[in-house]
């Protein structure tokens, strides 16, 4: 019954009406990512997410995220995949309006872990390989990428081929941090210029979240990487960082020079150090 439910999803996707007027746009002659103006308000809400936002990220810039919940982060992410269409303003890439990109060069420049990731009851290469179905059979490179996602021992257990979920007999579960290191995996495996990490270790303890983000600093130093993370400790890896509050930016800079200042940032980072020393010193009493 409760796939059953979810069906109802899928006809209402398909029920939508097609857009006449998209370009279909194949090319752009450079990969900056501009937000002008834009707003937005959820169907069915009154609510304003977003706010007359405005930036613009350089091709190749590490950026991150941050803010309390609510203040439209992740909307922002939705956003920039087309996954809606704006109130007003204009979402860009290359100079080109986000729904008129072509499906095939959109995944060219996009990839992303969502916080919602995808658990795909089929093998284990396969979940892998729909980062990039190129590598489907490339055990070899499939292996680097759970090594550097921390999954490996998925596969020394049981094999690439092994299944994964209920669907067949042989099928194994796997626990909500394991699937979403395999979810980090597929973006590891991708060649997209920009890797989108919307809180992509949510389910993992702050340690690991760290190790993680190391690797993601380390793998993605040539690609653009736009961050979202609840830990602001993880957001000291990006170039720049911005800083959203009721649906505006209200601050942008390093991590350095945010600490400088008396603003939101320097508040929460603040307020989230002593959380985790207060925590440590309880555990070893």
């Amino acid at each position: 019954m409760e796939y059953a439910k979810r069906l109802d999803y899928f006809r209402d996707f398909l029920a939508l009406p097609e857009r006449k007027d998209r370009r279909n746009v194949n090319a752009v002659s450079h990969q900056d990512i501009a937000f002008e103006g834009v707003s937005f308000t959820y169907p069915g809400t009154d609510r304003q997410v977003l706010k007359h936002v405005t930036f613009r990220i350089k091709e190749g810039e590490r950026v991150a995220f941050v803010g309390e919940n609510g203040a439209g982060k992740s909307t922002i992410i939705k956003l920039l995949c087309g996954l809606y269409e704006p109130d007003g303003g204009r979402v860009m890439i290359g100079g080109v309006n986000v729904r008129d990109l072509s499906d095939e060069l959109r995944r060219k420049l996009l990839t992303v872990v969502f916080q919602d990731f995808g658990c795909y009851e089929m093998t284990l290469r396969e979940n892998a390989a729909f980062g990039n179905l190129q590598y489907l059979h490339e055990d070899e490179r499939i292996m680097e990428v759970f090594k550097e996602a921390g999954c490996e021992d998925l596969a020394k257990e049981g094999g690439l081929d092994r299944n994964l979920g209920h669907l067949n007999a042989d099928g194994v579960d796997l626990s909500k941090g394991q699937w979403q290191r395999l979810a980090a995996a597929r973006a590891f495996l991708s060649d997209a210029s920009y890797v989108i990490l919307d809180e992509p270790t949510a389910s993992l303890d702050p340690m690991a979240e760290s190790r993680m983000y190391e690797n993601f600093a380390q793998i993605f130093h040539k690609r653009g990487t736009i961050m979202i993370s609840h830990r602001l400790a993880s957001a000291r890896m990006a170039d720049r960082i911005l800083v959203l509050d009721g649906g505006r930016i209200v601050q942008s800079g390093s991590h350095a020079e945010l600490m400088e200042q008396e603003g939101l940032y320097r508040t929460m980072y603040l307020a989230q150090s002593s959380w985790y020393a207060d925590k440590e010193a309880g555990d070893e009493d």
